[in-house]
């Protein structure tokens, strides 16, 4: 079609009433992307959560999920774990390597310093366990800090304090992994915010983050829209960095679904997943009362996801959540539902493939 986006087309028919069908006009890198559902920050007994990874797994996919990974407060295993049952248990969903660092050290987890925390995503290693060499970690921070104080930073900005930032974004690069600023905006019990607000800035301009939590758990008002007004002001001076929405749940039945991202890319797979997010293909969305949903992201990705919204995913999500209660039903009984587990994996490729106007 000439236009790109939205149409809704009446379509008439000879010996029935004619039918109102919503269509949506993509060009032609996008028509080869597909939609995958995720969230990339929770947690499990593995540090402060309340179930374990495995049934944080299952609860995502329940959830609808196609995605996720296990980021447990500076511990690498619980994601690990996560990833060694889902390969056990062949289950239908991709589970990223995952680990939510406290910038500060672990001491500095839950107690407002001016750090923040830092999603380390698809890394091939825990960066809590490269700072166990404290001389060698010292090394590198002041090595960072001599680099700082020649470059052009915040004067508000103390470069021993903010290299621990930049020493953390850097350990996850080098192990190959996606950085994304976890609740920039949260404002701790004692009124102030969790991260320094001159360090979140100058990360967004100067640092090799990935993306930006945009959604985040709601009951630590974390205030998250700041984050979007302060990635609009800068996206066009500095580089764009992907928005996260994520439901930073610490037990499977702790608002997972209620925040979420879905991003584009070519297979389902985590090297597809990774470079969709890359690629700032992403939409954070946020699900409020009433079914309704705010979202952010690039105009013309958050437009197509609204569309998804309404037209794909109510039953995209529902054979999810049917695949995720056989799965849960045959570790219970102790007896193969493979038959029905492929019957209902079967419907969801066909489903996706219909949609897309592909014949099986």
């Amino acid at each position: 079609m000439q236009y790109l986006g939205e149409f809704v087309i009446k379509v008439n028919f000879t010996y029935k009433e004619s039918k109102i069908v919503s269509l949506y006009c993509l060009d032609k890198v996008m028509i080869k992307l597909r939609p995958l559902k995720g969230d990339l920050h929770m947690h499990s007994i593995y540090s402060d959560g309340r179930a374990t990874p495995f049934a944080m797994v299952l609860a995502s996919l329940e959830a609808g999920m196609d995605f996720l990974s296990v980021t447990d407060h500076d511990s690498y295993e619980g994601g690990q774990k996560a990833i060694e049952k889902v390969k056990q248990n062949s289950i239908d969903i991709v589970v990223l390597a995952g680990e939510e660092v406290s910038v500060g050290g672990k001491k500095d987890m839950s107690v407002s310093q001016g750090n923040g925390h830092i999603l380390s995503i698809n890394a091939n290693k825990s960066i809590e366990d490269q700072r166990k060499n404290t001389k060698k970690y010292e090394k590198e921070l002041q090595k960072i800090v001599e680099v700082l104080k020649k470059e052009d930073i915040d004067k508000n900005i103390d470069p021993t304090h903010y290299a621990k930032n930049i020493w953390v974004i850097n350990k996850i690069k080098e192990a190959e992994g996606i950085s994304i600023l976890a609740h920039p905006n949260w404002v701790y019990r004692d009124g102030k915010y969790h991260l320094h607000q001159a360090f979140y800035k100058e990360m967004l301009k100067s640092s090799h983050l990935d993306g930006v939590e945009v959604f985040g758990e709601e009951k630590t008002k974390e205030h998250n829209n700041m984050t979007h007004l302060t990635a609009l002001q800068t996206k066009n001076r500095h580089k764009y960095l992907a928005p996260f929405g994520n439901s930073d749940a610490h037990d499977s039945d702790h608002e997972i679904g209620d925040r979420f991202t879905i991003l584009f890319v070519k297979e389902k797979s985590a090297t597809s997943i990774v470079e969709a997010m890359k690629e700032g293909l992403t939409c954070a969305i946020f699900k409020r009362e009433n079914d309704e949903h705010q979202f952010i992201g690039k105009d013309d990705l958050a437009q197509y996801v609204y569309f998804l919204i309404k037209e794909y995913y109510p039953k995209h999500s529902s054979l999810k959540s049917r695949l995720a209660k056989l799965y849960i039903d045959q570790l219970i009984n102790g007896e193969s539902f493979e038959r029905k587990i492929n019957a209902v994996k079967k419907k969801l490729i066909a489903y996706t493939n219909n949609f897309y106007g592909i014949e099986n």
